[in-house]
């Protein structure tokens, strides 16, 4: 079976029931989305797809809200109290510790705490792609391409007409203007992923489901090994 989902108007997929457990797992796809496979009238809830894992991490906002007031209004007012007594004296403490060096002695605590920062968040992400994508050529993100029909309008010896925006696989030279970062080191802001990105002005494929986040990944780890053919 494969299934279609919508979010905000837009489709993507399709993916096999496999595939929708995986990048609900991950976080690409959410609780709130709507799925439809063939056989169904209308679009439904993603609960509702016969073998879809939610992830608790993946519940609708208003039900985890409703679950989070629950637990607080079950607190009493003097434990409330007590737990955040508690946390001051902790806190205090280990401050303290601190300040008198008996923990994190010596010049790597801040350097280390400084590392583990850059270690998350968006630049982390291209950062990864760019150590992980030394070793993928063309070959790697040719499939994908292929898949999403760019090559209809983006590979004049296939296609035998002229490439569109100058872009024309079947010439490497050509794809060094939308495989080049405007943010040096960061793949993320080629061009190129920037049109096959949610939100593009003029998104690619432009008559089709955006491409996912993971092809999209591999496109970038393509790119931050210098786009190699």
């Amino acid at each position: 079976m494969l299934i279609h989902i919508q979010r905000d108007g837009q489709e993507f997929g399709p993916y096999t029931l496999e595939d929708l457990n995986k990048y609900l797992a991950e976080g690409s796809l959410l609780a709130s989305d709507l799925a439809w496979y063939e056989g169904l009238q209308n679009w439904i809830p993603m609960e509702q797809v016969p073998g879809v894992n939610l992830p608790s991490s993946n519940l609708p906002i208003a039900q985890e809200a409703g679950v989070v007031s629950t637990a607080v209004s079950s607190v009493s007012t003097k434990k409330k109290i007590f737990i955040g007594a508690s946390i001051g004296v902790l806190v205090s403490g280990v401050g303290l510790a601190f300040g008198l060096g008996w923990i994190g002695g010596g010049e790597s605590g801040p350097s280390n705490r400084s590392q583990n920062q850059s270690n998350s968040g968006p630049k982390a992400v291209a950062k990864e792609s760019t150590s992980e994508g030394n070793n993928i050529s063309f070959s790697k993100v040719e499939p994908i391409f292929r898949k999403h029909r760019c090559f209809e309008c983006h590979h004049s010896k296939e296609s035998g007409k002229a490439a569109k925006a100058d872009l024309d696989f079947s010439i490497p030279s050509s794809t060094r203007a939308f495989t080049s970062p405007n943010q040096k080191g960061n793949p993320a802001t080629a061009p190129l992923v920037l049109a096959i990105t949610p939100g593009a002005a003029e998104p690619m494929p432009p008559n089709g489901p955006m491409i996912p986040e993971a092809e999209v990944a591999t496109i970038m780890k393509w790119i931050a090994g210098g786009a190699k053919f």
